[in-house]
């Protein structure tokens, strides 16, 4: 993914702390929405993101899963 590994976007997300449009985050990183989108499913196929999509526009929002979801 362009030098940008599943960790590094999974850090990004955690630190946020709230869910941001992949387009958003697509900006932000630098990185293409397609690329960025297989991480981010790689990422949610391990259990770390929540994918869902957004109340406008149709976004795709992602949100970073951490200890505070389940305590």
């Amino acid at each position: 993914m362009f030098g940008r590994s599943k960790d590094f976007v999974y850090k990004v997300l955690a630190t946020k702390k709230r869910a941001v449009a992949l387009q958003h985050l697509s900006s932000e990183l630098e990185t293409p929405m397609p690329a960025l989108l297989s991480t981010v499913k790689k990422l949610e196929s391990d259990g770390l993101v929540e994918v869902f999509y957004g109340r406008e526009k149709a976004n795709i929002m992602v949100k970073a899963k951490t200890l505070e979801d389940y305590v």
